[in-house]
Formats: structure tokens, sequence, C-alpha cells
């Protein structure tokens, strides 16, 4: 009994003390970036990530500390990460936009189906969390109606058609998440964090196995590893492989 009070409060102690690191770390790398430190402030911000923290504040401040010292693909890293938290944030979407104007490689998207492009444009929109939340809440307000309608309590216009139209979009907000979850489950992406990178025919290096070259900020999907090395493959559908020190995983 005494052991499990002891390891308990241990615990507490050590949270309590990270919790106080982490914010002396955080205090430190904001003043940095006040004082146009940014290197320092960038130090501090990644000190913060390896102690297993993340917060989109955080990525935020990452993302423009690597901005102000031109270091344009360890920026867009991480704006794309603090999106993964809050993906309507407008300050990280801004950022994000702004950063991938620097881009070298500007990769032209296949124009797909309006229809696909405004469910992908509302997918994006939300985290797995909101789409659950959202689908539930719509669930349960469909079922309240449901009830206030067959206990005759209140008639409500079209209520029929008002219910079905809300387990409609329960069901699709549950789809949504589920999509998400499948997509994050099965694709890796990452980003091109050095200046220029060559994309080889197969997991060696050899020069007349130089498919094309790649630049910093470039976003991509990584498709199998190797030891020291990733395929990978674009958004316009070319692929190869690459050292994987080149690329920092989302």
């Amino acid at each position: 009994m005494h052991n499990w009070i002891s390891v308990f409060i241990i615990n507490i102690v050590l949270l309590t003390a990270q919790q106080a690191e982490t914010d002396s770390l955080f205090i430190q790398a904001n003043q940095a970036m006040d004082g146009q430190s940014y290197r320092q402030a960038v130090i501090n911000y990644e000190k913060i990530l390896h102690m297993g923290i993340e917060h989109p504040d955080l990525y935020y401040n990452l993302g423009n500390g690597y901005y102000r010292m031109g270091i344009y693909g360890q920026a867009i890293w991480a704006y794309e990460k603090g999106l993964q938290f809050t993906p309507r944030d407008p300050d990280l979407n801004f950022n994000l936009d702004l950063t991938n104007t620097t881009v070298r490689d500007r990769i032209e998207i296949p124009e797909t189906f309006f229809m696909l492009e405004f469910y992908r444009s509302i997918k994006n929109m939300f985290t797995i969390h909101d789409s659950i939340f959202l689908g539930s809440f719509l669930l349960v307000i469909s079922a309240l109606l449901f009830g206030v309608d067959k206990l005759h309590w209140l008639r409500i216009p079209f209520q029929s058609r008002i219910i079905g139209s809300l387990i409609f979009l329960s069901v699709l907000a549950h789809g949504i998440s589920l999509d998400k979850y499948l997509v994050l489950s099965d694709v890796n992406e990452g980003i091109i964090v050095f200046r220029e990178v060559e994309v080889f025919s197969a997991p060696f290096h050899r020069e007349d196995g130089v498919l094309f070259r790649i630049h910093e900020g470039v976003k991509l999907k990584i498709k199998q590893k190797q030891p020291k090395w990733i395929e990978i493959v674009l958004l316009d559908g070319k692929k190869g492989w690459i050292q994987s020190k080149s690329v920092r995983e989302l």
C-alpha cells in the first residue's frame, strides 16, 4: 500500500517539475522571439516538443521562429502540425499559405470533380474529435425531436424532414471522422526540410540513378521506409527514393 502511495507521489512531483520546466522554456522562447533571438527561441520550442508536449500555439510560435530565420521547410512543417489540432485556425492557415509561396516546386494538383473538392474542403475543416462530437450532437437533437413528436408535446413544421436531415448530417459527420481516421492510419506524410534533395530510382546513391530534384517545403506522402531511405510519392504522382534525414514527418 505504501509503495503505491510513494509511486503516486513521485509521479505527481515529476509531472509538476516537468510542467514547471515546460512553462519556463515556453516563456524563455517567447522572450527570445520578442528580442529577435529566433535561433534560441526555436531551440527552446524544440526542447518542449522533445519532452512530448504538443499544442497548436507551440507549433505556431515554432513556425514563426523558423520563418524569421528563413528556414521555410521547417516552418511549413510546424504550421501543418498545428493545423492537425486546429484546422480552422486563421493565423495558422494564413502563415502556412504565406510560407507556401516560398516553395520553389509549385506542384499543380490535377482538378477533380467539384463535389469531391467540396467534400475535401469540408473534411479539412474538422478534426476527428470535432466530427465525432458534431455527429453525436446532431443525433441527440434528432432523437429529442423524434421523442417530442411521438409524445405530442410540440408540433414543429416539417418536423419529419428536419429529423431526417439531422440524421443524414449525423451520418455524414461520422463518415468524415471514419474517413479521416483511415487516412491518418494509412497515409504518412512529410515535409522536405533540406534546401535541395535528389530523388533516386532506388534506395542507393548513384549519379545515374537521379530521377529529379525537389526543394525545401514540398509536401509528400511516404510510401515505405528502409534504413536511411524512404520511398516518396508527390502530389502530382511522381515517386522515388530519398534519404530519410531530408524529410520531417507530419
